[in-house]
């Protein structure tokens, strides 16, 4: 993530991160390891390296090293999360495949035309100049090699349309407030606009055979983790979002999280949390 000050919309989200590790890992992990291996095959299958850059607490690391890719590079800004991932590498036995270190877009401790994979997932967006970054980690692929950006999709969904209280479609009026909060991030963050998407980056950066997969993260109601998914969902919006929801959302919002109230979100047994992930990969020309 870029480094952002304190009380930033950038800093909220390291910390709104760090405090659902586990839970975003349990959820996660499926499409993470379906993408991970689409991304190995495009690359020829048995990557010698792989650069996870953004890596969060490890869960693309560790599901290339669980494939029998080689070396693992797994970098992050925040220390404290290169720190979680290698915890949780060394439970899972993994600790010797994957080097960890604290490094961010910029300063990247990875030589050009050295890597197979380059994996940045939910990184992108947080740099000033997304192009000039998407540029920098396709001149670490050698030739053959191939970038996987994991950058747009659709957004989370858990609640049915009436729910019984305020508004019908609270959902869609959470998306609109949330795509206003990711204008004033990058509004915040400064640099100068990408007026196209993510395929389009990836071949002005010099890449070819761009391709795009989408990947559902799901949870069904009986799943405790997608209950506890749908709740900081809602968590999120609350702390989050603030006057850019209307008064009576923000009130609707806060009756689901009120253990004490009927409306309470815990005692629906109608969640369906689904969420769909956008990967898009291009490869660096041969020769």
């Amino acid at each position: 993530m870029a480094d952002a000050g304190p009380g930033s919309l950038g800093d909220q989200v390291r910390e709104a991160w760090l405090t659902t590790l586990a839970l975003n890992a349990a959820f996660d992990r499926p499409w993470v390891e379906a993408a991970t291996a689409w991304a190995v095959a495009a690359a020829g299958g048995s990557p010698a390296t792989v650069v996870d850059v953004g890596c969060g607490a490890g869960g693309a690391s560790a599901a290339f090293a669980g494939q029998g890719s080689g070396t693992v590079v797994a970098l992050d800004p925040d220390p404290r999360l290169v720190e979680v991932a290698r915890g949780r590498l060394a439970e899972a036995g993994l600790a010797g495949r994957v080097r960890l270190a604290a490094a961010a877009i910029g300063g990247l401790p990875v030589p050009p035309g050295t890597a197979d994979v380059v994996w940045a997932s939910g990184v992108i967006h947080h740099v000033p100049d997304q192009q000039a970054a998407v540029d920098e980690l396709a001149g670490l692929l050698r030739p053959g090699g191939v970038l996987a950006l994991v950058e747009g999709g659709l957004p989370l969904r858990c609640l049915p349309h009436e729910i019984g209280l305020g508004r019908p479609g609270l959902e869609a009026r959470l998306d609109e407030a949330r795509a206003r909060w990711f204008t004033d991030l990058r509004a915040e963050l400064g640099g100068p606009p990408m007026p196209y998407g993510w395929p389009e980056a990836l071949a002005r950066a010099g890449l070819v055979d761009v391709r795009v997969r989408a990947f559902v993260a799901e949870a069904t109601p009986a799943d405790p983790t997608g209950a506890e998914i749908a709740r900081q969902h809602l968590v999120s919006a609350r702390d989050e979002l603030g006057d850019r929801l209307a008064p009576d959302d923000r009130a609707t919002v806060a009756r689901l999280l009120d253990p004490g109230d009927p409306a309470w979100l815990g005692g629906r047994h109608d969640l369906v949390v689904t969420a769909v992930r956008t990967v898009q990969i291009g490869t660096a020309p041969a020769g």
